[in-house]
Parts: structure tokens; C-alpha cells; sequence
């Protein structure tokens, strides 16, 4: 797992880059962190898969949690209100 985001407030905001990307930081549920780049037009089933190129956790075992609500694989991140700014989302693990 990458050490972006490990220090004070920056796993608590999210920055455009120049290509139109969002980076999101991400916090795990056993406490671990890191960055990924995406669009906030993604699915949430393709960031997921994005997720997973960065964690041990396959795509289909990651619940993703914004603001108390358990993002849908069929809507985007930013039906969810995600934005350029303040965007952390947790990540916990379905055990199947």
C-alpha cells in the first residue's frame, strides 16, 4: 500500500490534476492508506477495480463507504457528491 496520504490532513482532501483526474484518498478498515487517480465520472465499479490495482483486496470484496453511505457499483462517485476537494472514502473487506 503507497504511503500517500499518510501524513496529518492529506488523506483528507482530494486534488485535480491536469488531466482531469481527482486523486481519492483512500483509508482502509485496518487503518492503512493510499492514493488513487480517477475521474469522478467513474462508476463506482470501475474505480473499484481501480482500488484493487492498489490493494491486496479484489474488486469484488471491497464495500466502499463516502459520507456513511455504501457506494452502488451502478452509480458514479460523483452522483455520490465527491468532489475536487474534501473527498476521503473508507474501505472495509467482504469476507466470502
Amino acid at each position: 500500500m503507497g504511503a500517500d496520504g499518510d501524513s496529518g490532513d492529506a488523506g483528507d482532501t482530494c486534488a485535480a490534476d491536469r488531466g482531469g483526474n481527482a486523486t481519492i484518498h483512500i483509508r482502509c478498515s485496518n487503518g492503512s492508506k493510499f492514493s488513487v487517480q480517477t475521474s469522478l465520472d467513474s462508476t463506482v465499479e470501475v474505480f473499484k477495480a481501480v482500488v484493487a490495482g492498489s490493494c491486496d483486496v479484489p474488486a469484488e470484496q471491497q464495500r466502499l463507504i463516502y459520507k456513511g453511505r455504501i457506494l452502488k457499483d451502478d452509480q458514479t462517485l460523483a452522483s455520490y457528491g465527491a468532489s475536487w476537494t474534501l473527498t476521503l472514502i473508507h474501505l472495509s473487506f467482504i469476507v466470502v
